[in-house]
């Protein structure tokens, strides 16, 4: 990596969290390449930037509302090759409410990142997104 490569990262992903965090996903989407592949929580895989912001639009107000709890810090910034990066962060969401739900829950998980320089500016290429507390959040059926 180049010298001011972590530090160009670190203020890059401030900037980009604080857009999820009041839910400006165009803003947020902006920092993803138009071919990005994002692995949500739950398995879904989207894989276009186009993709990845309208599955994150979509979600209910009741949930957008507690954004303002979530916290994502970085973990390690590693280069691996020349403008390419591997990031990881950890995440929590402390009283994370579903709709419909009794009670919140205290919510966290890792995050692993590929970002490449694209003339000049890190971009997220690759993001999979893992909760490491907690079961499913739908009760399986029984057939």
């Amino acid at each position: 990596m180049e010298p001011n490569d972590a530090s160009e990262i670190r203020a890059m992903l401030t900037v980009q969290a604080g857009h999820w965090e009041r839910h400006e996903m165009d803003a947020w989407g902006a920092f993803f390449t138009d071919d990005c592949d994002f692995i949500t929580h739950r398995g879904l895989w989207w894989r276009s930037r186009a993709e990845n912001v309208e599955g994150h639009q979509d979600v209910p107000e009741s949930v957008v509302a507690q954004k303002k709890s979530y916290k994502q810090e970085i973990a390690n910034i590693d280069g691996i090759a020349p403008g390419v990066a591997l990031v990881h962060t950890t995440w929590n969401w402390p009283e994370h409410r579903l709709p419909g739900a009794a009670a919140g829950q205290d919510r966290c998980g890792l995050i692993t990142m590929v970002l490449v320089k694209v003339s000049g500016t890190w971009k997220i290429r690759a993001v999979h997104n893992t909760r490491v507390n907690g079961l499913d959040d739908f009760t399986a059926k029984s057939q």
